[in-house]
This record gives C-alpha cells, sequence and structure tokens, in this order.
C-alpha cells in the first residue's frame, strides 16, 4: 500500500464549547494521511486511478465550512467518514489543529486513525 498526503489544508468552523467560540468560525489545519493503492495511477498517468486530492480537500473544506460541533474530536471523526467514502482510500490518519487555542501554546489538536470496515 502507497501513502497520499495532504498537508497543512486550512479549514474554517464553528468549533468550542464556549459561547464566543460558537459566534464565529475558526481556522483550523487538517493534515491527512491516505493509505491507497497508487499502482494503477501510476501505470496510466490518469486521474480517473487516482484519488483526486484537489476534489478531497475541496469537499472536506465545505463540509468544516458547513459543520457547528463542540469537540475538535467530532469534527476529525466527520472529516475521516467523509474521506472513506472514497473505497480505494483504505485507512485515513487525520490531525486537526487548532491554532491559538491555548495562548502558551502552538495549537491544540487530535490525530485518530480510521479505516474502510471489513464487512463494507
Amino acid at each position: 500500500m502507497d501513502t497520499v498526503l495532504i498537508e497543512g489544508l486550512n479549514l474554517c468552523s464553528v468549533i468550542g464549547v464556549h459561547a464566543w467560540e460558537r459566534a464565529i468560525r475558526q481556522r483550523l489545519q487538517l493534515d491527512l494521511a491516505l493509505t491507497v493503492d497508487t499502482s494503477a495511477a501510476g501505470q496510466s498517468d490518469a486521474i480517473e486511478d487516482a484519488v483526486d486530492y484537489a476534489e478531497l480537500s475541496a469537499r472536506l473544506t465545505q463540509l468544516a465550512e458547513a459543520a457547528e460541533w463542540q469537540l475538535i474530536e467530532a469534527l476529525a471523526e466527520q472529516l475521516a467518514q467523509a474521506a472513506l467514502t472514497d473505497r480505494r482510500i483504505k485507512t485515513v490518519t487525520l490531525t486537526l489543529r487548532k491554532p491559538g487555542a491555548l495562548p502558551a501554546a502552538r495549537s491544540v489538536g487530535v490525530t485518530i486513525i480510521r479505516s474502510q470496515t471489513e464487512d463494507a
């Protein structure tokens, strides 16, 4: 298996537990590592045989824009499940960061790993 990367994708979303957080869209940063068999795309050089990372990035950006979660873990789960709708993606390792959430830290965040189910 191979890995397709999307790093540092900027998202905006309503995220947080405090009232002031719920009143604004906050900037988030997303990193994805997608386990994919890239051999067909490598041989054909055709986008139809590849995970279209531009389309996936646009879809995840739109999903985050429309979301209103309290917890970063909940948004991360929603984004990972959306990525896995492409059956070529076997596993997604997703890191979602919330820069500036703590004054003394560059960011806070969560990393989750999700896979296609055996029976799907």
